[in-house]
């Protein structure tokens, strides 16, 4: 290993690994002309290679530390053990620093300070590996570049696939006439909705049986979003697998499209699902895909016997994942006659027990391989290309490859959903939340995915922070004719909790409450049950789940005190004296998150001994 390459280990620079191949040329080229380069140079030189996963800080030590080692001088090790305490606040004594002197002194917002410990984790007995930095155990393939990646193979006679996508937010395909694409010398199969055996189903990676709605197949007759599957080619290359897509003709009657979901819902919308054989659309009628709700208490009450109701709505918007590694998938047949795909996905057991059904092949007879994933983000926790892919291998009996373009990424592809969240907050004179009433209204776009799943951990994240006798989520996941969201990293919460803290903060400036000390009256505390989480699973019934280990009440106590909370009504720092146009501010958010939901997303491990 090249000390480059083993900086890039050392460091824990290497996460998804796809870019890590140009950073390390960058390094080298670098070092090569500056021995001695500076923080800023590493970071210029590494600009030119897209990351999507490190934020380069991370890499940015590896270069320095690969010149150092390069120049033959001793690199310490990476400690482990924690954040050391002095690498936040610049000392070791184990208890908090004197703040910045404040006009209001330092115990009017903050009665209450916890010492931290010498390390910010887990005060537990410290282990040989757990809690210290380990290097990836794909970290050196990974760092030398090696063929681990899904497009990292070249099969004999392989074909390359092309996607026809509409052009029409709505419309019905009248005609489809592809025989000119089919005549194109190199052309080995055009697919249609005419080709495809239409067979009902649901795109999202999750426990079966999937939840509702089913309102997908392979090829359709109607198109919903620009950039909906129309047509599918496998071809001998790239370049004519395109050429033919200009050549299928398609006549569209185009329909009237909506693309915002509250309009959606009112009567005399379009009406993107008509067709009869989906299965568990809500309302087709009103674009409603599906809803949820729970309600723990009495909301009504709650808020009537309030002293204080708030309302406030927020708005969160669509966002593309952008990995820098496209959607990719390679299917072909083995030796045992098994459909072999070669896909770049989270969820490989869920593809292949979805994809089965849609090709007309047993489970047994389909192996899914998951390379290593070169940005994921919950885009590819999707089965999302396999099918079209198998599809032409089954047409053609030949190997067939098929990447996404990044334009098909962000027309094709999944994104974060966007949320119309509204509170409704009742709140005593003391503080105490009394009642929440949230209501989420979510665009799923034009198809179902992970509407209801995503919809509803943002209700069980938007109501979970902070105790409340009284709460009620109400979720609506709306078509659109937009192009489809799904799985996004965080899955629903990132929109519940920049809601609910917003809200929180508007809550401690109407009522005159310091916002940290009304987080702390609020915050749960072990023993607390997690009340949405027996309504608020993958759309079945959920597990009584309780606090059993929490530090939120310390982690806004530290927070605060770490920033110094106390300055920010001080105004001496808010006003900055040779500046005076300039104002200071502090603000504070808790968030958390968790993942896999009780007695349904289950894990295994195996353990084999060699003879050594």
């Amino acid at each position: 290993v090249h000390p480059i390459q083993q900086a890039f280990i050392d460091t824990g620079s290497i996460q998804c690994g796809y870019c890590t191949p140009a950073m390390i040329l960058a390094t080298k080229a670098l070092i090569e002309k500056e021995k001695n380069p500076t923080e800023a140079q590493a970071r210029e030189a590494l600009s030119a290679a897209l990351c999507r996963c490190t934020g380069y800080k991370k890499p940015v030590e590896a270069v320095l530390r690969a010149a150092a080692m390069m120049r033959g001088e001793a690199v310490p090790p990476v400690n482990g053990g924690g954040i050391p305490f002095e690498s936040v606040f610049g000392h070791g004594s184990g208890s908090l620093p004197d703040l910045p002197e404040s006009s209001g002194g330092r115990g009017d917002t903050i009665t209450k300070l916890i010492a931290f410990p010498v390390t910010l984790i887990s005060p537990q007995p410290q282990t040989e590996v757990v809690g210290h930095p380990e290097p990836k155990v794909d970290a050196v393939k990974l760092a030398k570049g090696r063929p681990v990646f899904t497009d990292d193979v070249d099969l004999p006679g392989m074909l390359h696939a092309a996607l026809l996508t509409s052009p029409h937010a709505h419309a019905r395909i009248k005609n489809i006439d592809a025989g000119k694409a089919r005549a194109l010398p190199g052309v080995h199969a055009v697919l249609t909705y005419k080709d495809v055996e239409r067979v009902i189903y649901a795109s999202g990676g999750q426990t079966w049986p999937n939840p509702p709605p089913w309102d997908q197949v392979s090829l359709d007759s109607k198109v919903r979003f620009v950039g909906d599957r129309v047509a599918a080619v496998a071809a001998e290359s790239p370049e004519t697998a395109r050429e033919a897509l200009e050549l299928i003709e398609v006549d569209y009657e185009i329909l009237p499209a909506v693309f915002d979901p509250e309009a959606a819902m009112r009567d005399g919308a379009p009406m993107i699902h008509d067709e009869p054989d989906a299965v568990k659309i809500h309302d087709a009628q009103h674009n409603i895909a599906i809803t949820s709700g729970a309600e723990h208490g009495n909301v009504e009450k709650g808020l009537a016997a309030s002293d204080v109701v708030i309302e406030r709505t927020y708005r969160v918007h669509q966002v593309q994942q952008a990995s820098i590694e496209p959607h990719v998938v390679v299917t072909y047949w083995d030796e045992d006659d098994r459909l072999v795909i070669r896909t770049s996905t989270q969820v490989p057991f869920h593809v292949r027990r979805m994809v089965a059904p849609l090709l007309g092949l047993p489970v047994k007879r389909i192996r899914v391989i998951k390379p290593r994933v070169g940005g994921g983000f919950g885009g590819k926790q999707e089965m999302l290309i396999e099918d079209l892919c198998a599809h032409l291998t089954l047409a053609t009996g030949r190997p067939v490859r098929f990447e996404y373009t990044r334009e098909l990424e962000f027309t094709s592809a999944r994104s974060r959903h966007a949320q119309k969240i509204t509170y409704r907050a009742g709140v005593m004179k003391d503080g105490a939340l009394h009642a929440l009433d949230m209501r989420v209204v979510e665009d799923t776009g034009a198809y179902g995915t992970h509407g209801l799943t995503v919809g509803t951990v943002t209700g069980l994240r938007g109501l979970s922070t902070y105790r409340c006798a009284n709460q009620r989520f109400r979720l609506e996941a709306v078509y659109t004719n937009k192009p489809v969201p799904g799985a996004f990293r965080g899955y629903g919460a990132p929109q519940a909790l920049f809601a609910l803290e917003s809200l929180m903060e508007e809550i401690a400036v109407e009522t005159g409450i310091d916002p940290v000390e009304f987080r702390l009256k609020n915050a749960i505390r072990v023993g607390d049950e997690v009340v949405m989480s027996r309504a608020l699973g993958e759309g079945k019934e959920g597990y009584a789940q309780y606090i059993q280990s929490c530090a939120l009440p310390e982690c806004i106590e530290q927070g605060g005190a770490a920033i110094g909370w106390d300055r920010r009504a001080d105004p001496k720092w808010v006003i900055d004296p040779n500046r005076p146009h300039v104002r200071r501010g502090l603000g504070m958010a808790a968030c958390m998150h968790g993942t896999a939901i009780a007695g349904m997303d289950m894990g295994a491990a195996s353990i084999k001994m060699n003879d050594d």
